[in-house]
């Protein structure tokens, strides 16, 4: 899908939501449930209008749950999606913030990453992240496989709900091959991963722009045979596309560098010619060598020489 098409339909899809959005009733969830509006620390906004966060004490509750109201199409009432349950009668664990819920784009599907933090005990704080997707028929619903694979964080660190998410997905795509935590690369519209295989003595890598992963032997894309392992990977702005740059060590014992391509459209690309004329050009002596080298070559081919 190109990024025009996308922002076309955006206004449209926000006039529905917001229309669907009239249900979405919070005053009248907790008269019906029995339960008292909790005050958190922070409760962020939610991008869609169609998803509303709400924290509550239940009837004779002493810790806050939290979770989200959702607008049903075609539906009087909201769907409650719990997030965290307090145990009836006990102080923990208590769902103490909702501190950011941000809007992403991933396998086809709008997207919203949910943090919140959860007071286990009274110096156990954790942050997770919870996942829902919006379905044409149900509106927004659980990515079990997202909620469950995504783990807590440390609070003392940051964490990207967005990123966990992209990097989750792609070691669920790719089972068979060891995903490489440390070359990893992602952002909030795609995502990089290289990985490698032992039995078969390769190395691949897998790309993203919110839709299905294209993957790539890199061997293949390097014009060589075999791969002993992923040295090193990094990334490379230009105004038309973000390039991927994955620098691998060959059977041979060459050092090589496969490269990828994200279009400013979504348009996914194997890089086979920038990769040979790097390649051929000679053995990058590290990854920012081959950063650079890439530049150049997108330099040159932005800005040819004239003819005299």
């Amino acid at each position: 899908m190109k990024i025009t098409t996308r922002f076309l339909a955006l206004p449209f899809a926000t006039f529905s939501l917001q229309a669907a959005a009239q249900s979405v009733n919070v005053a009248a969830f907790l008269e019906e449930r029995g339960a008292e509006r909790a005050e958190l620390r922070q409760l962020a906004r939610s991008p869609s209008p169609a998803v509303v966060p709400v924290a509550f004490y239940d009837k004779d509750g002493m810790a806050p749950s939290c979770g989200l109201l959702v607008a049903v199409p075609h539906a009087a009432k909201p769907r409650y999606i719990d997030i965290l349950d307090a145990d009836s009668g006990s102080t923990f664990p208590q769902c103490v913030a909702i501190p950011s819920i941000r809007a992403f784009r991933l396998q086809d599907r709008r997207y919203l990453a949910i943090e919140y933090l959860d007071r286990d005990t009274r110096d156990d704080t954790y942050r997770y992240f919870h996942y829902v997707y919006d379905d044409p028929a149900q509106g927004f619903v659980e990515d079990k496989m997202l909620n469950d694979g995504v783990p807590s964080s440390d609070l003392r660190k940051d964490a990207d709900g967005i990123k966990l998410a992209r990097e989750t997905m792609m070691r669920k795509t790719f089972p068979q091959w060891r995903f490489l935590e440390r070359h990893f690369i992602a952002g909030d519209t795609s995502s990089f991963a290289t990985f490698e295989d032992g039995h078969a003595r390769a190395c691949h890598f897998a790309m993203e722009a919110g839709a299905k992963p294209l993957s790539a032997n890199l061997a293949e894309v390097a014009s060589t045979t075999g791969c002993a392992s992923v040295l090193a990977a990094t990334r490379l702005d230009a105004p038309a596309a973000t390039y991927y740059i994955s620098m691998f060590r060959s059977d041979a014992g060459k050092q090589l560098v496969a490269i990828a391509s994200i279009a400013n459209d979504g348009t996914l690309k194997v890089e086979k010619v920038l990769s040979a004329d790097i390649n051929g050009a000679g053995a990058p002596g590290d990854i920012r060598a081959a950063r650079t080298a890439l530049s150049q070559r997108l330099g040159a081919l932005r800005n040819p020489p004239t003819r005299q």
